[in-house]
Protein backbone atom coordinates (compact mmCIF):
# COMPACT_ATOMS: atom_id res chain seq x y z
CA UNK A 1 0.00 0.00 0.00
CA UNK A 2 1.52 3.33 -1.06
CA UNK A 3 1.26 6.27 1.35
CA UNK A 4 2.11 9.92 1.03
CA UNK A 5 2.38 12.58 3.70
CA UNK A 6 -0.81 14.66 3.77
CA UNK A 7 -0.82 17.10 6.72
CA UNK A 8 -0.08 17.88 10.37
CA UNK A 9 -2.94 18.93 12.65
CA UNK A 10 -2.70 21.02 15.79
CA UNK A 11 -5.19 21.71 18.59
CA UNK A 12 -5.22 25.21 20.07
CA UNK A 13 -7.60 27.66 21.71
CA UNK A 14 -7.23 30.33 19.03
CA UNK A 15 -5.61 29.69 15.68
CA UNK A 16 -4.73 33.18 14.44
CA UNK A 17 -1.26 33.28 16.03
CA UNK A 18 -0.34 29.82 14.80
CA UNK A 19 -1.67 30.68 11.34
CA UNK A 20 0.48 33.83 11.25
CA UNK A 21 3.59 31.94 12.37
CA UNK A 22 3.18 29.37 9.56
CA UNK A 23 2.60 32.21 7.09
CA UNK A 24 5.68 34.13 8.23
CA UNK A 25 8.01 31.13 8.41
CA UNK A 26 6.80 28.86 5.60
CA UNK A 27 4.58 31.08 3.47
CA UNK A 28 1.50 28.93 4.12
CA UNK A 29 -1.79 30.66 3.32
CA UNK A 30 -5.34 30.04 4.59
CA UNK A 31 -7.69 28.29 2.19
CA UNK A 32 -10.77 26.14 1.76
CA UNK A 33 -11.81 23.98 4.71
CA UNK A 34 -14.70 21.51 4.56
CA UNK A 35 -17.65 22.37 6.83
CA UNK A 36 -16.61 20.35 9.86
CA UNK A 37 -18.86 20.80 12.92
CA UNK A 38 -16.03 22.49 14.86
CA UNK A 39 -13.94 25.63 14.19
CA UNK A 40 -10.57 25.50 12.53
CA UNK A 41 -8.32 26.61 9.69
CA UNK A 42 -6.48 24.91 6.84
CA UNK A 43 -3.16 26.36 5.69
CA UNK A 44 -1.95 25.69 2.17
CA UNK A 45 1.19 25.57 0.11
CA UNK A 46 -0.04 25.74 -3.49
CA UNK A 47 -2.94 23.24 -3.66
CA UNK A 48 -1.95 21.16 -0.60
CA UNK A 49 -3.38 21.86 2.86
CA UNK A 50 -0.24 21.02 4.86
CA UNK A 51 -1.39 22.27 8.28
CA UNK A 52 -4.81 21.89 9.86
CA UNK A 53 -5.59 23.94 12.95
CA UNK A 54 -8.40 22.68 15.19
CA UNK A 55 -9.67 25.41 17.49
CA UNK A 56 -10.81 24.14 20.89
CA UNK A 57 -11.88 26.54 23.61
CA UNK A 58 -10.34 24.38 26.36
CA UNK A 59 -6.86 24.36 24.79
CA UNK A 60 -4.01 26.67 25.69
CA UNK A 61 -0.66 26.10 23.97
CA UNK A 62 -0.83 24.47 20.52
CA UNK A 63 -0.44 20.70 20.67
CA UNK A 64 0.05 18.17 17.91
CA UNK A 65 -3.29 16.47 17.29
CA UNK A 66 -2.26 14.01 14.58
CA UNK A 67 -0.13 13.29 11.52
CA UNK A 68 -2.00 12.38 8.34
CA UNK A 69 -1.06 10.18 5.40
CA UNK A 70 -3.17 9.41 2.34
CA UNK A 71 -3.49 6.55 -0.11
CA UNK A 72 -5.49 5.75 -3.22
CA UNK A 73 -6.39 2.30 -1.86
CA UNK A 74 -10.07 1.89 -0.98
CA UNK A 75 -10.95 2.87 2.58
CA UNK A 76 -12.38 -0.59 3.31
CA UNK A 77 -8.96 -2.16 2.61
CA UNK A 78 -7.23 0.36 4.86
CA UNK A 79 -9.75 -0.26 7.64
CA UNK A 80 -9.27 -4.01 7.32
CA UNK A 81 -5.51 -3.57 7.76
CA UNK A 82 -6.04 -1.29 10.78
CA UNK A 83 -8.46 -3.75 12.37
CA UNK A 84 -5.97 -6.58 11.86
CA UNK A 85 -3.34 -4.52 13.74
CA UNK A 86 -5.44 -4.53 16.90
CA UNK A 87 -4.74 -0.82 17.47
CA UNK A 88 -7.47 1.45 18.78
CA UNK A 89 -9.09 3.44 15.98
CA UNK A 90 -12.06 5.55 14.97
CA UNK A 91 -13.60 6.29 11.60
CA UNK A 92 -14.96 9.58 10.23
CA UNK A 93 -15.72 11.12 6.85
CA UNK A 94 -14.73 14.56 5.55
CA UNK A 95 -17.92 16.59 4.93
CA UNK A 96 -18.62 17.18 1.23
CA UNK A 97 -15.32 15.59 0.12
CA UNK A 98 -16.25 11.98 0.85
CA UNK A 99 -12.75 11.03 1.98
CA UNK A 100 -12.74 8.46 4.77
CA UNK A 101 -10.51 9.23 7.75
CA UNK A 102 -9.29 6.38 9.93
CA UNK A 103 -7.66 7.70 13.09
CA UNK A 104 -5.29 5.15 14.65
CA UNK A 105 -3.90 5.55 18.17
CA UNK A 106 -0.31 4.28 18.17
CA UNK A 107 1.52 3.07 21.27
CA UNK A 108 2.52 6.11 23.32
CA UNK A 109 -0.58 8.05 22.25
CA UNK A 110 0.48 9.44 18.86
CA UNK A 111 -2.48 9.53 16.45
CA UNK A 112 -2.20 8.80 12.73
CA UNK A 113 -4.96 9.85 10.36
CA UNK A 114 -5.13 7.54 7.37
CA UNK A 115 -7.11 9.08 4.50
CA UNK A 116 -8.57 6.92 1.74
CA UNK A 117 -11.12 7.43 -1.00
CA UNK A 118 -14.71 6.43 -0.44
CA UNK A 119 -15.59 3.11 -2.02
CA UNK A 120 -18.74 1.91 -0.32
CA UNK A 121 -19.83 2.70 3.20
CA UNK A 122 -17.90 2.37 6.44
CA UNK A 123 -19.40 2.61 9.89
CA UNK A 124 -18.55 5.96 11.50
CA UNK A 125 -17.34 5.66 15.08
CA UNK A 126 -16.77 8.64 17.35
CA UNK A 127 -15.02 6.68 20.09
CA UNK A 128 -11.79 4.77 19.64
CA UNK A 129 -12.43 1.04 19.38
CA UNK A 130 -10.11 -1.87 19.91
CA UNK A 131 -9.98 -4.95 17.73
CA UNK A 132 -13.38 -6.58 17.88
CA UNK A 133 -15.19 -3.26 18.29
CA UNK A 134 -15.07 -2.90 22.09
CA UNK A 135 -14.94 0.76 23.22
CA UNK A 136 -11.70 1.80 24.88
Amino acid sequence: MNWRFDHLAFNCAEGEGLQQAFADLLGLQPGRRPPFPFPGRWLYQDQQALVHIIEQADGSEPQLSHIAFSTQRPAAEVLQQVQASGLAHQVAQVPEDGIWQIFVRLPGGLVLELDAPAAGELAISHAYTEQGGAPS
